[in-house]
């Protein structure tokens, strides 16, 4: 049977992409070695900035410095400090400036006390505009935790992206039967997070949809965050299939031989690692950044 001129179109733009993130870029100088180290040495193509973190500063000088690197806003409303003072956040930090560490309580306070709604908004607001000023620009948010899906936060987010006109955003939507068969560990855990957050990304989907908002097709790294091996992201990658995926990690160098810092080492040799670049190539996976993706039309 000939091949119709939509069926070849359609043989020519198909294929494999993959996004590959390092979070918490600027919360330690650990990390940000991590991050330059394995975009410079490795695999990685993108980074999300914490503008509030201890090494923000030390972190936008080394993106500067690299130019290349995709650099975008890793949003934070729990485990983390503000950019406004704490006197403009009432019963959204403390007095030091500091969110929520529990999740679960984080999420009931924004979810159920219509008052921090305000403080929120401009909370993110200022992480954005911090962002643009010391960066110069921003494709991607994301969030730490993923605290970004949250109802109440996406809401208040997919209006500031809307009105900033960033072009992308991460859905949390891992495949979740992939990773069980390469990593099946932690089931209840996984199984849990997959409920939360498919139901939450699918509300978040429907709010972009509408914005002309992007993100990726999948995503992989939520269910093996603090627990990634070589083998596991061997098997991701030569499993891709077509259109675009990110895979995230938590990368960092150069730290004290804590062992809570082990899972992060373990990260960057992955990404610096010769047999996952040779997965990558004969894959047919081509690196891309949300730079090139905002930069396709709707």
């Amino acid at each position: 049977m000939p091949t119709t001129a939509n069926q070849k179109a359609q043989c020519a733009t198909a294929s494999r992409e993959l996004i590959i993130t390092a979070d918490d870029f600027g919360v330690s100088r650990e990390v940000n070695a991590g991050v330059i180290s394995t975009f410079r040495g490795g695999v990685l193509t993108a980074a999300s900035l914490m503008v509030a973190g201890q090494a923000r500063d030390q972190a936008v000088s080394l993106a500067n410095e690299h130019p290349a690197l995709d650099v975008g806003l890793h949003l934070v409303v729990c485990r983390g400090f503000s950019v406004l003072p704490s006197w403009q956040l009432p019963g959204v930090v403390d007095a030091l400036g500091r969110f929520r560490q529990n999740p679960t309580l984080a999420g009931m306070k924004y979810f159920f006390d219509k008052h921090v709604r305000i403080c929120l908004r401009d909370e993110l607001r200022a992480q954005i505009d911090t962002h643009f000023k010391l960066v110069g620009y921003l494709n991607h948010v994301d969030g730490h935790l993923n605290f970004h899906v949250h109802p109440v936060i996406a809401t208040i987010l997919l209006e500031l992206l809307t009105e900033y006109q960033i072009p992308c955003i991460r859905l949390p939507r891992e495949p979740l039967m992939t990773t069980l068969r390469l990593a099946p560990d932690n089931l209840p855990r996984k199984v849990m997070e997959s409920v939360i957050f498919r139901v939450l990304s699918r509300r978040t989907f429907r709010l972009m949809r509408t914005r002309g908002i992007r993100t990726t097709d999948r995503l992989f790294g939520l269910h093996q965050t603090g627990h990634m091996n070589e083998a596991y992201v061997l098997e991701v990658i030569r499993r891709l299939p077509f259109g675009t995926t990110e895979l995230y990690f938590h990368p960092a160098e150069n730290g004290t031989d804590d062992p809570r810092q082990g899972p992060a080492r373990i990260e960057a040799q992955i990404l610096k690692s010769t047999r996952v670049r040779e997965m990558i190539i004969a894959s047919a996976a081509r690196l891309t950044t949300f730079a090139e993706i905002a930069k396709r039309p709707n």
